[in-house]
């Protein structure tokens, strides 16, 4: 949502833009809102990211999917 503010600023909506990109925006359904919804560690939340995107390197992030997942399990296994 774009707003204006009293002292003449506008305001855009974190939802209403995207940085770098467009793979992200006009989803109905944000990455970051099932980040939040399930409580995602960093790690978790990037593989997520990098699983729904979709870019013209999809072999590359789905690697760096694994990555992240490789981490979490580490980490996972470090505070058992």
């Amino acid at each position: 949502m774009i707003e204006t503010r009293a002292n003449g600023r506008i305001e855009v909506s974190t939802r209403d833009k995207q940085i770098g990109g467009k793979h992200y925006k006009g989803k109905q359904i944000q990455v970051w809102d099932i980040i939040d919804e399930y409580n995602l560690s960093f790690y978790e939340g990037n593989a997520l990211k990098y699983l729904l995107r979709r870019k013209d390197n999809r072999i590359e992030d789905l690697q760096k999917l694994i990555h992240y997942i490789e981490k979490q399990i580490e980490n996972t296994k470090e505070s058992l």
